[in-house]
């Protein structure tokens, strides 16, 4: 499992690469607190990529969640 903190959360995530094809696994924390969870098909062709695009999904799920 890696981590990355951003914007008050912490992210902790898995990707896979099976056959070429890259998948990521998910959590966003807040504190003790779990906030989302989730998985999905990743476009990424390095582990780089993949950690980005889940990133960038962190960043989708917890910015619904300020706008509401």
């Amino acid at each position: 499992m890696k981590k990355i903190e951003f914007d008050g959360y912490l992210l902790v995530y898995l990707t896979d690469n099976v056959e070429g094809r890259w998948k990521g696994s998910f959590a966003i924390l807040k504190g003790p607190t779990e906030i989302s969870r989730g998985s999905l098909p990743l476009a990424a062709h390095s582990e780089e990529d993949a950690a980005f695009e889940i990133l960038a999904a962190a960043r989708r799920c917890t910015g619904h969640r300020l706008a509401a």
